[in-house]
């Protein structure tokens, strides 16, 4: 259960204008690409858009820290990474995160189909499509870099962190559930990809809210993430894959959920 967080209105808004900045640099981003007729670039190009979202997401990060120290909290305290579980929620973010993959590959599968049926171009994000169209190895460091280890830290702080915890404890835990979720996949910037992220999105709240430490839904964002770059950079029998990874899921969770409720109903450490 999710414990009491500090956050505050101002805190909601500062996060909400956070929110809108990120959308209004994914309109701009998007907006360019689209102007280029090759969306592959330059290693000097990639480097400094490398460097701008380094330093774009550091900022929002000291802002965080900010409005945490200005509720005379900790980051400890704030986003549960006092827990004395951290590797019983990494286990269950890994369970969990085994059985969303193809389920949301589904959902993404789903949405293409949608699309052609109602005439409309299914067009995979631009970080995707430059990386399926063999892109230098350091580009594709770049882009790793950045989705695998710098986005599901800052964007896991920004929606599970404060956002929903804020909503769900003014009394609306299904607006915080939904809301913070649809906002996650309208973030995006992209229709193929809206309906599989608003559902991770939707898994992500209940992760934080089951093991009350964020480190849970960032590592499952993470692994998500690096699981979208393999698929684009490698040519794999995913069918195979999400079998394996769907049964392994299934079997961790039903051991975690084993281990921490034995017959007498009291909890386990794990």
């Amino acid at each position: 259960m999710l414990s009491e967080k500090p956050w505050k209105l101002m805190d909601f808004l500062v996060v909400m204008t956070l929110l809108s900045t990120l959308l209004l640099v994914g309109i701009f981003s998007n907006l360019i690409a689209s102007t280029r007729a090759d969306v592959s670039v330059d290693a000097g190009s990639q480097v400094v858009n490398f460097t701008v979202y380094l330093c774009f997401y550091g900022t929002i990060l000291a802002l965080v820290h900010l409005m945490v120290r200005g509720r005379g909290a900790s980051w400890r305290t704030a986003f549960g990474f006092r827990s004395g579980r951290e590797w019983s929620a990494l286990l269950m973010a890994l369970g969990v995160t085994f059985i969303v993959l193809p389920i949301a590959r589904y959902l993404g599968t789903l949405s293409v189909n949608l699309m052609d049926r109602v005439h409309l171009t299914a067009v995979p994000q631009q970080s995707v499509q430059m990386l399926q169209t063999n892109v230098s190895v350091s580009s594709q460091v770049f882009l790793g870099v950045l989705a695998i280890m710098v986005a599901p830290v800052t964007e896991e702080i920004l929606f599970r962190g404060i956002l929903y915890p804020f909503v769900k404890q003014r009394g609306y835990p299904k607006a915080a559930l939904l809301g913070s979720a649809i906002l996650f996949g309208a973030l995006h910037l992209n229709l193929m990809t809206f309906v599989p992220l608003t559902f991770l999105g939707l898994i992500l709240a209940w992760l934080y809210d089951s093991t009350d430490n964020l480190v849970a839904p960032i590592f499952a964002h993470s692994l998500f993430n690096f699981d979208n770059f393999l698929q684009a950079t490698l040519n794999w029998k995913w069918i195979v894959i999400d079998f394996a990874t769907f049964a392994l899921g299934g079997c961790l969770v039903g051991l975690l959920i084993l281990f921490r409720q034995p017959n007498g109903g009291e909890k386990r450490q794990i």
